[in-house]
């Protein structure tokens, strides 16, 4: 038998005992029938988290907070405090936990996918390969790297949750490839906070453009990773509370949620009361992450506008002040709480395109642009005056690419991503730039984003008109042109008029 270390001294208390203490400190508790009914249902100590606000305060010119700055509450209610009042209070925020609970299912669910997704593209097991999350280490020269500590921790944790995973999809992966899953199969067994974790361990720039993808944006407009991070990390502590069944009610949360650097920047914005110290560490700063993320990841869906009705209306009807739950004076003012209200979408394009094709940053497209000529390349030059002019004739040819309208461009968190496959042999292919631009021409005006979308669906859809892989099954333009010589493919595309099958008015 062990010893408990702990000086808590006070009494057990019996129902009748609770009811007859709380009636000595002032509170009406109604008959003995409803009190003892609510506190057998609720629990004496689930219910004080939700009379500790109606306790006395020390008179003047008593202090009001304590040594370590917490507000000093007497032991006496305030008069006129009710426990069906409490018991009202417990059941409006039980409800509000449920449909909470709800919406960030709904938005973490979708994490779960762009997570695995991104990571996926580049390697099934991602998660189990450091090197390709960039999360190694190297501090002699002559040894190969080595997983980081924080790389170590995560895989270490992860294992738990992999090896405890018993759902039938799980079961099957076992049985049919072995104990170990790929990255989309993964992302489902993680906790929340595994997968936050994850995240963080990614490669920054796949973590700029999953912020970019969200419109979480620093002061220039790159995806604002670090702000995404913190919001994975809030949403999961609240997550937390709610599996727990906590109180979400005039509740400071432990994790403060920050505000994007566009955001801070721009004191008019919608997430701007997120620099605000009364609601970024509230309800109302959770609910504003939600509806952001909503809109990006189902942006037809209310739940959110709904929640912040029924919070508004059980204030009015159970009786507490809005900024008990941080919302700040006004909000209804902000267009982001209007049904009707949509973010753009050309991010969510732009990001889903990234994810479907090989692409390089502007810097890589322009190094990869090898045979760009130099001007004047009979002049002597020096080792850097010739590298020099090797940069400049790599960014003079790409400008040239993009005012010719000859390569597909997808811009997102203000970088512009170019897919690999329109450049062989350190140009771009010219059947290709040929089909590019004529493509592109007949968009007329339509919005970038959606141009390169209809481009990129052009080359990637198989097509029964264009002659048939060895397997039988259709090719897509892009699976026929790195089969054959840009001759052959140039022929094929001509001979079957493939051309038509692009519709530019499909766009948008």
């Amino acid at each position: 038998m062990t010893t408990p270390n702990s000086t808590y001294a006070k009494p057990f208390l019996t129902v009748p005992e609770q009811i007859r203490r709380l009636r000595g400190r002032g509170m009406d508790c109604g008959d003995d029938a409803y009190a003892a009914e609510v506190l057998e249902r609720y629990g004496y100590y689930r219910l004080s988290g939700y009379w500790h606000l109606y306790r006395d305060r020390p008179a003047p010119p008593a202090p009001r907070f304590d040594d370590e700055g917490r507000e000093i509450r007497l032991d006496t209610f305030v008069a006129g405090t009710r426990l069906a009042h409490v018991v009202s209070l417990y059941e409006f925020d039980n409800e509000l936990r449920m449909r909470l609970g709800d919406v960030l299912s709904t938005v973490e669910t979708a994490f779960r996918f762009f997570i695995g997704h991104r990571l996926g593209r580049v390697d099934a097991f991602a998660h189990r390969h450091p090197w390709t999350l960039g999360a190694t280490r190297q501090e002699d020269s002559s040894a190969p790297p080595e997983p980081t500590a924080a790389y170590c921790k995560w895989l270490k944790e992860y294992d738990r949750h992999e090896q405890r995973a018993r759902g039938d999809f799980v079961v099957h992966f076992r049985q049919q490839y072995g104990p170990h899953l790929p990255i989309w199969v993964a992302t489902e067994v993680m906790s929340f906070g595994v997968l936050s974790s994850l995240y963080d361990l990614m490669l920054q720039a796949d973590q700029e453009i999953l912020a970019a993808r969200f419109q979480i944006r620093t002061a220039d407009g790159r995806g604002d990773r670090g702000a995404l991070s913190n919001w994975l990390n809030a949403l999961r502590n609240v997550r937390n509370i709610c599996a727990h069944y906590g109180r979400l009610w005039n509740r400071a949360f432990d994790v403060t949620i920050d505000a994007p650097g566009q955001a801070r920047k721009d004191a008019d914005g919608l997430l701007a009361p997120l620099a605000d110290d009364g609601t970024n560490n509230r309800l109302y700063g959770v609910l504003l992450v939600l509806r952001h993320l909503l809109l990006t990841i189902a942006p037809e869906k209310g739940d959110v506008v709904d929640l912040a009705d029924f919070i508004e209306d059980n204030s009015r009807t159970v009786g507490f002040g809005m900024e008990q739950l941080g919302f700040p004076g006004g909000w209804r003012s902000s267009p982001i709480w209007d049904l009707a209200f949509a973010l753009d979408r050309s991010p969510m394009v732009a990001a889903s395109l990234l994810d479907r094709a090989e692409c390089m940053t502007a810097a890589e497209t322009r190094e990869s642009l090898t045979g760009a000529e130099v001007i004047d390349e009979k002049r002597t030059r020096t080792l850097a005056q010739a590298a020099r002019a090797k940069k400049a004739a790599q960014r003079s040819l790409l400008r040239a690419y993009l005012k010719h309208g000859v390569v597909i461009e997808v811009e997102l968190g203000g970088t512009k991503f170019y897919p690999a496959f329109q450049f062989r042999d350190g140009k771009i292919v010219d059947a290709l730039a040929e089909i590019n631009r004529a493509l592109a021409r007949s968009c007329g005006g339509s919005d970038p984003t959606d141009v390169a979308r209809a481009l990129l669906d052009w080359w990637q859809t198989p097509r029964s008109d264009l002659r048939l892989d060895v397997d039988g099954s259709d090719r897509s333009p892009l699976d026929l042109l790195d089969s054959v010589t840009e001759e052959q493919f140039a022929a094929a595309i001509d001979e079957s008029d493939a051309r038509r099958s692009f519709a530019a008015s499909d766009l948008g």
